[in-house]
C-alpha cells in the first residue's frame, strides 16, 4: 500500500476460511497485520468500494460481509512504558 507521497508500507494479509456446516454458514475472515491502521482501511476501502472504481474484490461476487473488528498490539517498548508509569 502507499501513502500520498508514493512511500510504500508493509502489510500482511491472509484470509481463514470458517464454517458450520449444519447452518449452512460458509465464509472467510481476513486477516491484516500492519504497523499502521490507515493501511488496512485503505486495502479495506480497495477490496469493497475499488480503486479504480469497479476494481473490487471479486469475492464479494460470491459472499456477503457482515462484520469487522480491528485489534491494538502494543510493541514491548511501548508495554515497558506502561509499566514504568504505572510504577510512578
Amino acid at each position: 500500500i502507499e501513502d500520498d507521497a508514493g512511500n510504500e508500507y508493509d502489510i500482511l494479509r491472509d484470509n481463514m476460511p470458517f464454517g458450520r456446516p449444519g447452518q449452512n454458514e460458509f465464509g472467510t475472515y481476513f486477516i491484516g497485520y500492519t504497523r499502521y491502521l490507515w493501511v488496512i482501511e485503505k486495502m479495506l476501502q480497495r477490496m469493497y468500494v475499488g480503486e479504480p472504481p469497479g476494481a473490487y474484490d471479486r469475492l464479494l461476487d460470491f459472499s456477503t460481509p457482515h462484520t469487522g473488528t480491528t485489534f491494538f498490539a502494543p510493541t514491548r517498548p511501548m508495554l515497558q512504558k506502561l509499566v514504568e508509569g504505572a510504577a510512578e
